[in-house]
């Protein structure tokens, strides 16, 4: 499948909104729970991080996908299209990366970066600055 120069434009301008709707909704519930004042946040903390803990099983369950995918194509390849391991290593090497790009992301930030509540934290100390 070829891709022409709209096709790649069109994937960057949604992908841009996507991430443009992800920080939007991050800064404004954020400021939302700021504006009640202290230490509460009237509720809101549990509802950004209910979203974002559901948007962390959708990006899980599509690495597993990806990762599944990549398996299977590659296995397809070698025993039916008599390619070599060599000729869909590439497939095999990136499709592991991008499965595990979470899991990778949560090695290095660790065990404290997984709680929603430290970003929820970190979301306040940047709006109070």
């Amino acid at each position: 499948m070829k891709l022409n120069n709209q096709d790649i434009a069109n994937a960057r301008r949604t992908l841009k909104t996507i991430a443009y709707a992800v920080a939007s909704v991050a800064l404004f519930a954020s400021g939302a729970a700021l504006a009640t004042g202290g230490t509460s946040y009237g509720g809101t903390d549990k509802r950004v991080c209910g979203f974002f803990e559901d948007i962390n099983g959708l990006l899980s369950m599509a690495s597993i996908a990806v990762v599944t995918i990549a398996v299977i194509f590659s296995g397809y390849q070698i025993a039916f299209a008599h390619k070599r391991i060599g000729d869909v290593a590439p497939i095999l090497i990136g499709g592991v990366f991008i499965g595990a790009a979470g899991q990778i992301a949560t090695m290095l930030i660790g065990e404290e970066g997984e709680k929603c509540t430290a970003m929820v934290t970190q979301l306040s100390q940047y709006m109070n600055a």
